[in-house]
């Protein structure tokens, strides 16, 4: 177990690395494409495919990232008022919904991006496969997943409630 939570670290940093990666070369990216539009009248043809395909790297590396840290989007106002114990098993249960949903829309990515690939459809600026921006989601619905299975384990051991598997109910 101590080896799935080593290789858990390394995802998350890897995944912070390219978080912060992605958000800045977006930035910096769209920054020069307005400074070039502005001075010299000419938009970067590839700047809006690149910055759109960061912004799909960015999103779907994020899912794991936020489940881990429990970031996601919760509704707590019947939880809250719930006993602990019930809280425990619904957050189990609650992870456990979330990582097949994550487990399907997986699947579900995998073929899209193989329909892309029959297709050989290509982006307009850069003639760059499709299926290559596609590839990010299966990856970070994959990542959630196990983020969600990760959360169902440190529940199911620990005393505690945890919303992520860095983050308890209390914010420690």
């Amino acid at each position: 177990m101590k080896l799935f939570w080593k290789i858990d670290d390394l995802i998350a940093l890897i995944t912070e690395w390219v978080l912060a990666s992605g958000v800045l070369l977006m930035a910096g990216l769209l920054i020069c494409n307005v400074v070039s539009r502005k001075i010299f009248m000419k938009s970067m043809a590839s700047a809006d495919e690149l910055g759109g395909s960061l912004l799909i790297l960015v999103t779907f590396s994020g899912i794991g990232y936020a489940a881990r840290k429990g970031r996601h989007i919760r509704m707590t106002a019947i939880f809250d008022t719930l006993p602990h114990k019930v809280q425990k098993w619904l957050m189990v249960f609650i992870s456990f919904v979330t990582m097949a949903t994550y487990i399907y829309v997986c699947f579900i990515a995998f073929e899209y991006i193989e329909y892309t690939k029959m297709l050989g459809k290509v982006t307009s600026a850069l003639q760059m496969p499709d299926w290559i921006r596609a590839a990010v989601v299966p990856v970070g619905f994959g990542l959630g997943a196990i983020q969600y299975f990760m959360n169902i384990i440190i529940n199911i051991k620990e005393p505690e409630l945890y919303i992520g598997t860095e983050k308890t109910a209390g914010g420690e």
